[in-house]
């Protein structure tokens, strides 16, 4: 006598396979998609935050909604990044590359701004009416550029004053709690 189970199976026969959609590596390419969106998502908020004058994002007052000096998930990654590059949707179902970049300001024009990390890297970014300047920098100044690169063009969408660690030099503070608190 078999007795067999709400699927017809009968009990002690094995399971049938089950459909393989998502390998170990398609699952960490997923994450670590997720992980680039998320930071350059910060890095817009913070850019955007920044240019309205508020002391907000990496380094201020409640970075990306915590306390004082304190930032979540991939984004305090980014707040010692001297530069870098990596890939974001177009909201097209394309991608693009974007690069980030801390650095003293070298040159600069009307039309393009080059910028030196402390490591060495130099790049010189095209300037043109979609790109947002916190303040107008000069050169000598510390800037934070994020831009789009197309071939060998990167062009700047957001120039930001200092870097995105809010200048302060100091590591270390996500244990720190504002006054006040429990």
């Amino acid at each position: 006598m078999s007795t067999q189970d709400p699927e017809g199976t009968t009990w002690g026969e094995p399971q049938p396979a089950q459909p393989k959609n998502w390998t170990g590596r398609k699952t960490a390419v997923a994450a670590g998609v997720a992980v680039v969106i998320a930071a350059a998502g910060g890095v817009a908020i913070w850019a955007g935050t920044s240019a309205s004058g508020q002391e907000s994002g990496p380094g201020g007052r409640g970075g990306f909604g915590g306390p004082p000096g304190m930032m979540a998930g991939g984004a305090a990654a980014l707040r010692d990044a001297v530069h870098g590059d990596f890939v974001v949707s177009d909201g097209k179902g394309g991608y693009t590359t974007e690069r980030l970049q801390t650095g003293q300001v070298t040159a600069i024009s009307a039309t393009s701004i080059t910028t030196a990390s402390k490591d060495g890297y130099t790049q010189t970014y095209a300037i043109d009416t979609t790109t947002r300047k916190v303040k107008d920098p000069k050169t000598g100044d510390t800037v934070t550029v994020v831009a789009k690169v197309s071939g060998n063009t990167a062009t700047a969408t957001t120039i930001s004053e200092g870097s995105l660690g809010g200048g302060s030099g100091r590591r270390g503070q996500q244990g720190q709690r504002p006054p006040g608190t429990p």
